[in-house]
């Protein structure tokens, strides 16, 4: 086979390979927690960090409405077990009972406000579990392709790769070196189809001494764009 057209067989295993491995970067990406996964995983933790927050500020304030009761309870009991004489310490004691009672009573607000603030966290985790569930749902079933997909490209990559090696085999060091310095310049196209006689990658029409030299597999140039050309 005439050097052009090998080398006209390498570009098209080098732009398929360079199509491969941007896919395969994407497929790769695509099987990353999104943005919007990870913000809806981030509301569900702060949800739940809120929840703590509340039920723990509502136990603390049952464990004071216990204690208090039962600081209630035991005053109640010396007050009117008779056994304080003194009407000063009685008077003392109804005063703290009075204290202790208007404490209860806004420790009774505390709590009902805290559980109130307990139920909005409960729905709001509820409400962000669910959405965060919605989307790994569908992430889960997307994996599933994008997997196979990567595993088929990554082959084919493989493929590519043995007959590349097995292609350049075949090519003279000069004209692969040239090859490859064009293929740097030229954005990884080194080498152009003619139709007729025109170059397919610029556009521009060549002589008719060029489409004749292209087809015998003559080394050729474009003119516009200084591609290898192939007819």
């Amino acid at each position: 086979m005439a050097q052009a057209h090998t080398l006209y067989r390498l570009q098209q295993i080098d732009s398929e390979m360079k199509a491969k491995k941007t896919r395969l970067l994407e497929v790769v990406q695509a099987q990353k927690e999104s943005a919007e996964t990870a913000a809806a995983r981030g509301r569900v933790e702060t949800a739940i960090a809120e929840l703590h927050k509340w039920q723990a500020q509502h136990k603390h304030y049952s464990l004071e409405m216990e204690a208090l009761a039962a600081k209630i309870k035991q005053s109640e009991d010396r007050l009117y077990s008779g056994s304080i004489k003194n009407p000063k310490e009685l008077a003392d004691l109804e005063k703290e009972i009075k204290s202790l009672g208007r404490r209860r009573t806004a420790l009774e607000d505390d709590i009902l406000e805290t559980m109130v603030f307990v139920e909005d966290a409960e729905g709001e985790k509820l409400a962000a579990g669910v959405v965060l569930t919605e989307m790994e749902t569908k992430r889960e079933s997307a994996m599933s392709g994008l997997q196979k997909e990567q595993n088929g490209l990554a082959l084919r990559l493989h493929h590519l790769t043995q007959d590349r090696k097995m292609l350049t085999a075949e090519i003279d060091a000069t004209s692969l070196q040239e090859y490859e310095t064009l293929r740097q310049r030229k954005n990884g196209v080194a080498v152009a189809k003619l139709r007729v006689n025109q170059c397919q990658a610029c556009f521009t029409t060549v002589s008719a001494t060029i489409v004749k030299k292209a087809e015998m597999g003559e080394m050729v140039y474009c003119g516009g764009c200084g591609r290898i050309l192939v007819s």
